[in-house]
């Protein structure tokens, strides 16, 4: 007996000391160490590779170079958290250090580097791969593309190019053509003076059943890559063959050099994992997956040129899914990935992607209050955030800047996308919307309390809210839509749509369709809608309120609430489950219910400082349109943070002998004073105000929207 109650004991003992164990590690540790917080482990991966549910790995601050992949789940009482010690900076790249150097020919120079490399960095700026014509840093303009025809032969002609024959053989050709919806990319065979040809392309190149061969071939502007004859400029790479190829600014530099090459894609893969959580990592030239995963969050990070350029056989339609739960995993350019069940992306920066920025399939997942930008440079199907599946939540988000849509919401059911903020797309291609949706059940959807606003894209098709043919049961309301062509389109089929309580303005259309013949539009509801454009598009309307003169607080600020003598107010319909909590006598046409805290949407989100890996040298924003913020034309004026929870600071450069006045929506004045670089608005309300600032040396007034919070 005192034998087994002996065993027991250790047993016991065993049991308690995995409980919640508590891991560190330090880029000065060892992983023959016990992983205590001072002898930590110097591996991020050897704690992974221990960790059971309820247990923690501290990070030191440091770079890490490493693919985590935990081993085992946490549980939904008991997660696996990954997280920064205290509050220290804590860096995961996807690169490794290229020495070596030696010269190769016409300037270039050579270093072996046995593994792939996907993106390079020198002394801490991007670096460009290998392009013809030259890439002149812009990712959202062809301007620096060739004009280039393309047949259904898959023979790209490209108008003054002259190289022998064979020149291009193995690189890839990416075309942007006909119709313009997507760009297309294929391997090329063979090669003359002026034209490629490709045998293996993407998707639908040449024709498509559907839309017939003019669609996806003609004229347009493409490029050639993904060859070493495209390397003849400075700061240009190359990779094939265990060799990497670059041409510095110098000769003098090539031994002084800091080149980081992407050797990996992920910094954490948890493809497959229950309940793991990352926390306050900052994440450069690599990505994180949470695919088929189930209760995982990343919160509170970052994740920084998350996807590499990509060959991808779809350019359209990619979000065809697989047929358990929605999977996503034939998607090519996946951006910050989860699919699965349950996961979150909280409260990130995701920027600089070839793809997505998030990429979501699967069930109940959720991204919330997360800074996304600069995405889909290959202007394919991909967007600033793409999703299919049903029930997920995409709320409080700042997304914006991309080739083609914004958001693509397409077969996706039961998924709500509330108070983003989402602007700045159609850059090259043509045929889209700031939200996209094709073919999808929308199953009571809803496209709520959102600003949908800039859409670039240069053909008519150019929406707001876009509910393309066969789309059904999506409820749009409380939206903000400015500077579209069509603030929003529902082509048909379009069937059981509800469209309430939106504000159109700076738009040409309120709502535009388009169908063949015995197509139509059925039970669209259309109520409590503003515009100085007519409502004319569905079946039923009610309290469409239709002025020139609406009374906006600052229209031509963009800030679209109403004053006390708006005609809106009160105008409206109650429609129950929409207007509840009205105002008034009866709720008011509109966006914006006068009387109540205007509603804000958008991240409050702020571009961390990653110096210490990468010089970034994107535009910066935040939460709030840039335009807001910093606009070239006056002066180079900049006001943040914006949003802000207390004090604004004020850069002025060029404007002098200024005189600042601040007012709240009413348009009452709170704040009135001289030159000043620091406002203190701690102890106003949460809300809009406008601020106006007037240069009485140039007799020329400015103005911002400023969101406190």
């Amino acid at each position: 007996m005192k034998k087994l109650l002996f065993i027991s004991t250790l047993l016991f003992i065993a049991l308690i000391a995995n409980v919640n164990a508590q891991y560190y590690v330090s880029v000065t540790g060892s992983d023959a160490n016990p992983g205590t917080s001072s002898q930590p482990f110097n591996t991020i991966q050897k704690a992974a590779s221990l960790m059971q549910a309820g247990d923690t790995c501290y990070i030191m601050a440091g770079i890490y170079r490493e693919t985590v992949t935990p081993v085992n789940n946490g549980t939904s009482s008991n997660h696996i958290v990954f997280k920064n010690y205290q509050n220290d900076k804590v860096f995961i790249v996807g690169t490794d250090s290229i020495s070596g150097w030696t010269s190769y020919q016409n300037g270039i120079y050579k270093a072996y580097a046995p593994d792939t490399v996907l993106q390079l960095c020198v002394n801490k700026k991007i670096a460009n791969e290998a392009r013809y014509p030259n890439f002149n840093g812009d990712h959202m303009t062809t301007s620096d593309w060739s004009a280039v025809s393309i047949d259904t032969n898959c023979k790209a002609l490209f108008t003054g190019m002259n190289f022998p024959a064979g020149y291009w053989n193995g690189g890839y050709c990416i075309a942007n053509v006909g119709s313009k919806w997507v760009c297309e990319i294929g391997t090329i065979d063979s090669s003359s003076s002026n034209a490629v040809y490709c045998s293996q392309t993407s998707w639908p190149w040449g024709s498509h059943p559907a839309y017939g061969p003019t669609v996806y071939t003609g004229s347009g502007h493409g490029y050639i890559m993904h060859h070493l004859n495209a390397l003849d400029t400075i700061n240009e790479w190359h990779w094939q063959n265990d060799t990497l190829y670059y041409y510095p600014q110098s000769p003098s530099i090539v031994n002084t050099m800091d080149v980081e090459a992407r050797t990996r894609m992920f910094a954490f893969n948890c493809y497959s994992k229950q309940y793991i959580d990352i926390e306050n990592i900052n994440i450069v030239f690599a990505n994180v997956t949470f695919e088929e995963a189930t209760g995982c969050t990343l919160n509170n990070s970052s994740v920084v040129y998350p996807t590499p350029f990509f060959y991808y056989t779809l350019s359209w339609d990619r979000q065809a899914h697989d047929s358990i739960n929605y999977g996503i995993t034939q998607w090519h350019g996946k951006g910050v990935t989860m699919s699965g069940y349950n996961n979150n992306i909280l409260n990130c920066y995701i920027a600089h992607s070839w793809g997505d920025g998030i990429s979501i399939g699967g069930t109940g997942n959720t991204v919330d209050n997360c800074l996304v930008e600069d995405c889909d440079w290959s202007a394919t199907d991909d967007a600033v955030l793409s999703c299919v599946g049903t029930g997920h939540n995409i709320k409080h988000s700042t997304l914006h800047k991309t080739c083609r849509s914004t958001l693509v919401n397409r077969l996706c059911n039961l998924t709500n996308i509330m108070n983003n903020n989402m602007y700045d797309c159609g850059y090259i291609t043509l045929d889209l919307g700031i939200t996209y949706s094709y073919r999808s059940n929308g199953g009571g959807s809803q496209i709520a309390y959102n600003w949908c606003h800039d859409n670039h894209c240069t053909s008519t098709s150019n929406m707001g809210i876009y509910l393309d043919n066969a789309d059904t049961a999506y409820i749009l309301h409380h939206n903000v839509i400015w500077n579209c062509k069509n603030a929003i389109q529902t082509n048909k089929p379009a069937v059981n749509h509800q469209i309430y309580n939106n504000t159109v303005w700076f738009c040409t259309n309120t709502i535009g369709t388009y169908g063949t013949a015995g197509q139509n539009i059925v039970n669209q509801i259309v109520k409590n809608n503003l515009s100085n454009l007519v409502w004319n598009q569905g079946t039923t309307f009610s309290n469409n309120l239709v002025t020139q003169t609406p009374n906006f607080t600052n229209a031509a600020g963009f800030d679209f609430t109403l004053t006390s003598t708006s005609p809106a107010i009160d105008t409206g319909t109650v429609i129950p489950g929409i207007t509840d909590g009205y105002v008034g006598n009866a709720p008011d046409c509109g966006a914006y219910e006068y009387g109540l805290t205007p509603w804000i949407p958008g991240s409050n989100i702020q571009i961390p400082d990653i110096s210490e890996v990468l010089i970034d040298s994107s535009q910066v924003v935040t939460g709030i349109n840039d335009e807001m913020n910093h606009n070239k034309e006056d002066g180079g004026l900049i006001v943040y943070p914006n949003p802000t929870n207390s004090k604004i600071h004020i850069d002025y450069n060029n404007i002098d002998n200024s005189q600042i006045v601040i007012y709240n929506i009413f348009g009452q004045k709170i704040i009135e004073k001289s030159k000043s670089n620091t406002i203190d608005l701690s102890a106003y309300n949460k809300g809009l105000y406008l601020m106006v600032l007037t240069d009485k040396k140039k007799e020329i007034s400015y103005s911002r929207m400023i969101v406190l919070n």
